[in-house]
């Protein structure tokens, strides 16, 4: 089933005008601009955006100079063409990924670039950054521009890719509550994962010694119960009685895994019987019944799906 209220939005602005260029980037972040040369000037944006996250491409040609405000969304930056450099709290950095520091004002600029911008809600970075290290939202924080590895980064690049041609593409597919929401989920990790902050040093910690079987037992019945719906570790938390962080070390203890790969394992279980009980020639297909459970990635979830049952969902859908 798709929310037809949060569908992608689309847009592409083409001018030769600095300031008509400079209004449209100043929705990604106010500064303050030195003049730009008119002659020769060329600006290009296309954009796609699916509520809490979106991925641009934006093409700049001339000198830029500016000081910027702290953006309001986590915004990560990737240079196609041309460089980029940032000062920020005393350091200069010129690299081909960088986070735009959303935790002070700086300077930017370059000489003709073409970039692709990939913005997330912050909050919900946050949210996650919580689930997932046992830190209040608060406390995760971000400091540095640049990735931790040149292998992280090419892995963000990857993600990207996936994000921007085979999801933001699909109106369908980002039609979808669950897909978007296990989207947006997969960007907030990969920017945790691959810039320094806060949760890299909290993350599988230990928990109480001592943890009750009813503690796990609440979650599982919640999980089940709520497997359609876009459900966040802290809810899981609440309905277990315990803290997130707990709720982490007690599934490791008693059912070694995270709760989030036992809800993984629900909405697998109920795709398969859906898979068992669809029928083709009424329009069932494997991908619409994977979107349906927040399987975004069709060949990842046929992968997934005969690890878990011997054989692939084509075949089941078939029987």
């Amino acid at each position: 089933m798709t929310d037809a209220t949060t569908s992608v939005h689309r847009h592409h602005v083409s001018t030769d005008d600095p300031d008509v260029a400079a209004a449209h980037q100043h929705g990604y972040a106010h500064f303050r601009y030195e003049p730009i040369a008119r002659d020769g000037f060329a600006f290009d944006l296309t954009a796609s955006f699916a509520g809490a996250f979106g991925v641009s491409r934006m093409r700049h040609t001339g000198r830029f100079r500016a000081q910027v405000e702290p953006p309001r969304r986590m915004i990560v930056v990737e240079v196609l063409e041309g460089g980029l450099w940032v000062t920020a709290d005393g350091h200069d950095v010129a690299a081909h990924l960088m986070l735009a520091p959303h935790w002070s004002s700086h300077a930017a600029g370059w000489d003709t670039v073409a970039l692709r911008l990939t913005t997330l809600d912050l909050e919900e970075v946050e949210r996650v950054g919580a689930e997932i290290s046992g830190l209040g939202p608060s406390e995760v924080l971000f400091g540095t521009m640049t990735p931790r590895s040149t292998a992280l980064a090419r892995y963000w690049t990857a993600l990207v890719d996936h994000v921007d041609r085979a999801l933001l593409a699909e109106d369908e597919l980002m039609g979808t509550r669950l897909v978007r929401a296990e989207t947006l989920r997969q960007l907030a990790a990969g920017v945790l994962t691959v810039f320094p902050n806060s949760t890299l040093d909290h993350r599988d910690v230990g928990g109480p010694d001592v943890v009750e079987p009813a503690t796990v037992r609440r979650a599982i019945e919640f999980m089940e119960a709520h497997a359609h719906e876009d459900v966040s570790i802290a809810q899981v938390a609440e309905a277990a009685r315990m803290g997130p962080r707990g709720l982490q070390a007690a599934f490791r203890r008693h059912r070694a895994q995270s709760p989030l790969d036992y809800l993984r394992r629900v909405r697998m279980d109920r795709a398969h019987q859906d898979l068992q009980l669809g029928d083709p020639t009424r329009g069932d297909t494997v991908g619409g019944i994977a979107a349906r459970w927040g399987f975004a990635n069709a060949g990842r979830f046929a992968v997934d799906y005969r690890r878990a049952y011997g054989y692939s969902p084509s075949e089941t859908l078939r029987r």
